[in-house]
C-alpha cells in the first residue's frame, strides 16, 4: 500500500492537484507535525468534523438519498507557506430532486451554514441554461464549503474543501485504507449519503463492504453500516 499511495501522490503533484495554503496546520500537543497513531487520530477528527457539518447541511436541503461524487475521506496532499508538509480533504454529493424550489434550497442551506458558526454569501449567476445560484460558506471545521443549485438541470451539487492540517498526507493514506489497493478504494465507499449516514474513516482490503460493481453500478440495496472494521490506530 506505500507503494501505490506514495505513486498517487506523486501524480497528484504532477497534475496540480497540490492544494495550497498558507498559515494554516495545527501542531500537535507538544509543538510538532503529527505522526503515527496521533496523524490518524487528528485525520479522524477533521473527517468527522467537516463531514458531519456537510452531512448536516444537505439533510437540512434534502432530508433523502444524495449521490456520493467524491467521498471525502482520502487525504490529499496541500501546500503550506510553499512546503508540501499537510493534507486536506474534498468532498462532493449531488442530488436531482422531483421538484426542485430554488430560493428554498437556498435559504435552506445558507441558514444549515450559519447554524454552524459559518460566514455565508450567496450568489446569482448566468442566465438559461447556464443559470445558476451559489451558497458559499467559509470557517468552522468545514473550511470552504458551496451548494450550488443549477434550475436547468434541475441539480444540487454539495462541496466541501478543507483547510489543509500538518500531517504526511501519505502516511495517513496508508492508514485510512489499510493495504487497499487505492485504484479500487471507490468501490468501498459509500454510493449515497441519506439520513442513516455515519461517518467513516477506515476502509483495509479485508472486512470492508463493496458499494459499487466493477462498473461503477451501485450495488442495491447498500451494505448495512453496522459491524465496519475498526481501525488499529489511534487508541487512547
Amino acid at each position: 500500500m506505500r507503494n501505490a499511495t506514495r505513486r498517487r501522490l506523486t501524480a497528484a503533484l504532477a497534475v496540480g492537484l497540490v492544494m495550497t495554503m498558507t498559515g494554516c496546520g495545527a501542531l500537535d500537543s507538544t509543538g510538532s507535525t503529527p505522526t503515527g497513531d496521533a496523524l490518524y487520530r487528528a485525520g479522524e477528527k477533521h473527517f468527522i468534523d467537516y463531514s458531519t457539518v456537510m452531512h448536516s447541511v444537505i439533510m437540512a436541503i434534502h432530508e433523502g438519498d444524495w449521490s456520493v461524487d467524491t467521498y471525502g475521506a482520502s487525504p490529499v496532499p496541500c501546500r503550506i507557506d510553499g512546503e508540501v508538509a499537510g493534507y486536506a480533504f474534498s468532498w462532493v454529493r449531488m442530488l436531482q430532486p422531483a421538484q426542485l424550489d430554488v430560493d428554498a434550497a437556498a435559504r435552506t442551506a445558507g441558514e444549515a451554514f450559519e447554524s454552524a458558526g459559518m460566514k455565508v454569501e450567496t450568489a446569482s449567476r448566468g442566465s438559461g441554461d447556464g443559470a445558476e445560484v451559489t451558497v458559499v460558506a467559509t470557517g468552522g471545521p468545514v473550511g470552504r464549503g458551496v451548494v450550488t443549485i443549477r434550475p436547468a438541470r434541475g441539480t444540487i451539487e454539495a462541496s466541501a474543501a478543507t483547510d489543509c492540517f500538518r500531517g504526511d498526507a501519505g502516511d495517513l493514506s496508508d492508514m485510512v485504507f489499510g493495504g487497499l489497493i487505492y485504484d479500487t478504494s471507490w468501490q468501498r465507499f459509500p454510493a449515497f449519503e441519506g439520513p442513516d449516514w455515519s461517518p467513516r474513516f477506515y476502509f483495509p482490503e479485508d472486512g470492508s463492504p463493496v458499494y459499487r460493481d466493477d462498473d461503477g453500478t451501485p450495488v442495491e440495496p447498500q451494505p448495512a453500516s453496522t459491524d465496519l472494521p475498526v481501525a488499529p490506530y489511534g487508541a487512547p
